[in-house]
């Protein structure tokens, strides 16, 4: 009886698999996991994790700064709102905004857009690369934030279309990621 139930079951979600491995961004798991040991491995050489993570990922370093404002609210189920944050060292005196959506999706440094959604914009503990979420945006932590590049197939005009900025209530359109 029971192989008959797993069969039906098969049977009835066969299409449904196959969309999803046609939507789904290989080999995510993979990269997930070389990441996360790669963050290890630099931290116990007492290197610079953040470094580790921006190279694993091909991404940018565009700011270290301190969380100097954050602003968050739940609407519609949605952790929104936006941090505003100031460089420090021999950054100090840059400024740069993150707006969110349970997800960092738009960064502004110095009024100017350098990174949107569907790209990467990734913040991360400067001193141990731990991942930031919008969650634990806080008073004065000091972090690092990356951008770097999605899987091409979200900047056709579809994938755009359900995760660019746009799509979140920005007033921007999709900056394709560059190295800044």
């Amino acid at each position: 009886m029971r192989a008959a139930r797993l069969s039906d079951l098969q049977r009835r979600h066969r299409d449904a698999g196959g969309q999803l491995a046609d939507g789904l961004v290989p080999a995510t798991l993979t990269l997930a996991e070389r990441l996360g040991a790669a963050v290890r491995e630099a931290r116990a050489a007492h290197a610079d994790p953040v470094h580790a993570a921006r190279t694993m990922l091909s991404g940018t370093h565009p700011l270290t700064v301190k969380v100097v404002d954050v602003s968050r609210r739940t609407h519609g189920g949605f952790a929104r709102g936006g941090a505003r944050i100031e460089g420090i060292g021999d950054e100090a005196g840059r400024g740069l905004e993150l707006g969110f959506q349970n997800e960092h999706l738009l960064a502004t440094r110095d009024g100017e857009t350098v990174a949107t959604t569907p790209d990467l914009i990734c913040v991360l503990h400067t001193d141990t690369g731990d991942p930031v979420t919008t969650e634990g945006l806080r008073y004065v932590l000091r972090v690092s934030v990356l951008a770097a590049p999605c899987d091409p197939r979200w900047t056709t005009p579809g994938g755009l279309a359900l995760a660019g900025p746009r799509y979140f209530g920005y007033d921007a359109d999709y900056l394709p990621f560059r190295q800044v």
